[in-house]
């Protein structure tokens, strides 16, 4: 049975990102908002709040938009990330060792994005559309209050978001270091083949005593009765190496 969104978060431990202050986007987010908070007290918001409105009306929408492009940028981290991972790759990491469920934590990670920018869309979409209404205002405490935690949210989608753009770059080079690991070994077997092959046709030359001419003719006779393609590519190539 597939695990339900929240049921996925709440396996990876993904509401602990908010509060991990030990990570960029949190210590980021948290900066901003307390910069922003003593701003806004200092210039008095509460106070003055009808000179702010409008403001904050153009704020809040525009963060809407913003938002709604920020879940294109999603997609196309997440299009990365299944693009660049083949299943040679991904078998390349798990026989080296490294930790093999760190693109599905990658991938986690824009889906909580996601999710919180949805969520985001829905918040500002509602405090733009109370910002036109005739309620009451809440009282000073409280205005602060879901200023600071709305502040939070925002930087946090926002610097999370960085932080995953620079997790999806990482994971381009890491697919590109694997790649090459890849074909480095494929260029080993590749040579080993051909040394093993000129072992058994140089004992098989030799023990029927034959010349390296006569073979050659007789491989060149060989490609000649057969419906392989590129028949004179062929025949060139084994008259260069051989």
């Amino acid at each position: 049975m597939k695990q339900k969104i929240l049921d996925r978060f709440a396996a990876n431990k993904k509401w602990k990102d908010y509060i991990s202050f030990k990570r960029f986007e949190c210590k980021a987010a948290l900066l901003a908002t307390l910069s922003l908070l003593i701003f806004s007290m200092y210039i008095d918001i509460y106070d003055n709040f009808n000179n702010y409105i409008i403001a904050f009306q153009n704020l809040t929408i525009y963060i809407v938009q913003a938002l709604l492009g920020l879940l294109g940028i999603i997609l196309a981290g997440v299009a990365i990330i299944i693009s660049v991972f083949n299943k040679n790759t991904l078998k390349k990491i798990k026989e080296i060792g490294e930790d093999k469920d760190f693109i599905n934590k990658i991938l986690i990670s824009f889906e909580f994005l996601a999710f919180n920018t949805g969520i985001g869309i829905l918040l500002f979409l509602i405090m733009h559309l109370s910002l036109y209404s005739q309620i009451q205002l809440v009282g000073k405490f409280n205005l602060y209050l879901i200023f600071s935690v709305l502040t939070y949210f925002l930087f946090f989608v926002i610097f999370y978001a960085i932080s995953l753009i620079g997790n999806t770059i990482r994971l381009y080079y890491i697919s590109n270091l694997y790649n090459d690991i890849e074909t480095v070994e494929k260029s080993v077997y590749i040579k080993a083949n051909e040394m093993r092959i000129d072992f058994i046709l140089n004992t098989i030359i030799a023990d029927a005593n034959i010349t390296r001419e006569e073979f050659i003719e007789s491989l060149n006779a060989y490609v000649e009765a057969s419906n392989i393609e590129n028949k004179d590519e062929i025949k060139e190539y084994f008259k260069k190496y051989y």
